[in-house]
């Protein structure tokens, strides 16, 4: 009787395509490749003010608008003072929030969003930390925006320098002197609280007046805030 080899001459032919697929299981289920989690975790509560300086750091490094919006105090305001002492600019907590995120209704972009790159770096000066105490600073009216006698504010004090570019290659650098003044908001008297940044004041870029002009290709903070808003 011959012999029927049609099975045999079958299986080789399988054995051979899964030689050439790289001995690989034809049949087998695909393998999954997990998708590598690139989420940073959430910023830590900024109940030190060591952590809302780390957390500004982060904030405006990952130009994440919630988590700057979440530092500032209700009654933040920003101050930039000219060489002679002259106030040049100054803006409160929703115009800050309107330069740095956008305008609510989505018309306007903020600083965040028109850049490609975006760079800072805040380092303390070797005397830059210091506590303003209360009792030092009274209200002088009822609504004396400097006053806080019932509280006290941690002061940093350092060197700025923030890099920012779009993508025709123009932008501003900055590299200039900026004090963060923080208070510590507390939900009652007994209980610990967040820490905010209250005030952010900026040095003139220039420095005492008649001792230098402004160096060639860098901006104040308040330049890019001028044009911008």
């Amino acid at each position: 009787m011959e012999r029927n080899t049609t099975p045999i001459i079958l299986f080789a032919g399988i054995l051979l395509s899964w030689a050439a697929l790289g001995c690989s299981n034809p049949f087998a289920p695909a393998k999954h490749t997990p998708i590598e989690d690139t989420t940073e975790p959430p910023a830590p509560a900024a109940d030190k003010p060591e952590q809302l300086i780390d957390n500004l750091h982060r904030a405006m490094r990952d130009r994440d608008k919630d988590l700057y919006e979440s530092l500032l105090d209700q009654n933040f305001w920003f101050t930039e003072s000219d060489c002679a002492g002259e106030l040049v600019w100054a803006n409160g907590l929703e115009d800050e929030l309107e330069f740095i995120g956008g305008s609510r209704d989505g018309t306007q972009e903020g600083i965040f969003d028109v850049f490609r790159t975006f760079e800072f770096d805040f380092t303390l000066h070797p005397n830059g930390r210091s506590t303003e105490l209360g009792r030092d600073y009274p209200k002088a009216y009822p609504e004396d925006p400097d006053g806080h006698d019932d509280e006290d504010w941690e002061i940093f004090r350092g060197r700025v320098q923030m890099l920012m570019i779009n993508e025709s290659g123009d932008g501003f650098r900055v590299d200039q002197i900026m004090t963060y003044k923080l208070r510590e908001d507390r939900p009652s008297a007994d209980e610990a609280g967040l820490w905010k940044i209250i005030r952010w004041v900026d040095d003139p870029l220039s420095g005492d007046c008649g001792q230098g002009k402004p160096v060639v290709g860098l901006s104040s903070w308040t330049v890019a805030k001028r044009q911008s808003f």
